[in-house]
């Protein structure tokens, strides 16, 4: 079970991704998600709309420090859940917790389309 964050961050990992929105992420359905290596625990990325992309990283917000992945919800779209502390985040509200112990949403990165590439970085 998670235990608090006492205010803790998510600790610091450089990210500076360059990906191939056709290639590498297979050019992505508007509300849906992949996965790809980065960040603290993999990362994220969020296709909000045709030219609108977030990347979250997939850190457990309520006890960063474990060494779980929040997971893809396998029946509701947008649903990621913690296996350690079970918070669940929703990524069409900013992946912010909808359920369990968790008050802080995911660590989102930034994001920007340059032609077929989507930067990622913080």
């Amino acid at each position: 079970m998670c235990e608090t964050n006492n205010g803790r961050e998510i600790p610091f990992i450089r990210v500076d991704l360059h990906l191939n929105i056709y290639g590498e992420l297979g050019n992505p359905a508007i509300f849906t998600s992949k996965l790809v290596d980065g960040g603290v625990s993999g990362i994220i990325i969020y296709r909000e709309d045709i030219d609108i992309y977030h990347a979250y990283d997939r850190t457990c917000t309520q006890w960063p420090d474990h060494t779980e992945q929040v997971a893809e919800d396998d029946e509701i779209i947008g649903i990621f859940t913690c296996p350690e502390c079970e918070s669940q985040y929703f990524l069409l509200t900013g992946a912010e917790p909808i359920s369990g112990p968790a008050t802080f949403g995911l660590k989102e990165y930034y994001t920007v389309i340059d032609g077929s590439l989507l930067h990622v970085y913080n």
